[in-house]
């Protein structure tokens, strides 16, 4: 039993660690301003643009398949065709994603309860989301709280699919003690 505590208490650290990484990272790029920040999103955005030219207009389907994700994105994002606008969104998105799977492991490891767990993940994250664009606000960038809302709705679905997945094998162990304890 001590031996699991110990175990326990060091992943824990390890994705607190990494929690605590992503925030490190969130705060740092939020510090740059707003033509530092402008400037690193259109070299990713050029980049992005490339790997797909490249990857998929060499053969017909690829380009079908590149127009019907350009013709998706234009006609669904409140963006358009700004694709260094939508890269950005998505970047607000997938980081708290990460972040709110590295918080609700720690919290799982350490024994905090589903509910909880998917309170305190959403929260902390939403927390986090709200500080940092007031944060950004003292860079000569502006702070939006339509910003805070997509970022916590990433961290809103990386929590609700990890908590799917834990009910999930919660549901199997259950299972797998019940028919233990038939035989």
């Amino acid at each position: 039993m001590k031996k699991n505590f110990k175990v326990r208490i060091l992943c824990a650290i390890l994705f607190l660690g990494i929690s605590g990484i992503v925030m490190y990272t969130i705060y740092s790029l939020s510090a740059e301003n707003g033509y530092e920040s402008n400037m690193r999103s259109e070299i990713v955005t050029e980049k992005i643009k490339e790997e797909v030219s490249s990857k998929l207009e060499n053969s017909e389907k690829g380009m079908l398949l590149s127009e019907k994700i350009k013709y998706f994105v234009i006609m669904h994002s409140p963006y358009g065709s700004d694709w260094n606008a939508n890269i950005r969104k998505l970047a607000h998105f997938s980081i708290y994603f990460a972040l709110a799977c590295m918080v609700y492991i720690t919290l799982a490891i350490l024994g905090v309860n589903k509910t909880m767990r998917f309170i305190l993940t959403v929260g902390i994250c939403f927390c986090f989301a709200f500080g940092d664009e007031y944060h950004q606000s003292f860079t000569g960038r502006t702070s939006s709280m339509s910003d805070v809302f997509l970022d916590t709705f990433g961290s809103l679905c990386a929590t609700t699919g990890l908590t799917i997945i834990s009910l999930f094998f919660s549901g199997i162990h259950s299972l797998v003690n019940l028919a233990y304890k038939e035989d």
